[in-house]
């Protein structure tokens, strides 16, 4: 177990729960995977009742979940997860890593300061970070939602 790696395994991310309520049939589809905490909860709340407003199809699911995923099947992808250790979440580094493209996903790191941001590695995703700070809530769903409509 290397030094970044290590505190993921001795405090391991808990998943959001999943939902696809938002799926509408025969239209792009936007994928939210995310970690669970109050603000991550929050935030994908926020951001799917946006989506829903903008009745553009979502479906959510955690981050574990995103071993099964190829980006290519989605307009966009959003990951919600937590710089651990000043490193990127496994999980997410895994899927960043088996994708033939990143072009359409929209990565989201919290962080303490809100200032963390992984290497790309000449990958062409979205990085962005910020604070668990509940207050940015709708700022930040508004932020991402600006990022999708450049997807769709």
């Amino acid at each position: 177990m290397g030094g970044c790696a290590a505190p993921q395994h001795f405090w391991p991310q808990k998943d959001i729960v999943g939902t696809d309520e938002g799926i509408i049939h025969g239209e792009k589809m936007v994928l939210i995977a995310s970690r669970s905490s109050e603000y991550k909860i929050g935030l994908v709340a926020e951001l799917q009742k946006q989506l829903a407003s903008a009745q553009i199809s979502h479906k959510t699911i955690g981050v574990k979940q995103l071993d099964k995923v190829d980006s290519m099947d989605y307009t966009a992808v959003v990951v919600i997860n937590t710089c651990l250790a000043w490193g990127l979440d496994n999980d997410v580094s895994h899927f960043l890593d088996r994708q033939k493209t990143t072009a359409n996903i929209i990565l989201l790191t919290t962080s303490g300061d809100g200032l963390w941001l992984p290497d790309k590695r000449g990958r062409d995703f979205d990085a962005i970070c910020g604070a668990s700070i509940k207050a940015n809530i709708s700022d930040v769903a508004q932020y991402l939602m600006e990022r999708i409509r450049k997807r769709l």
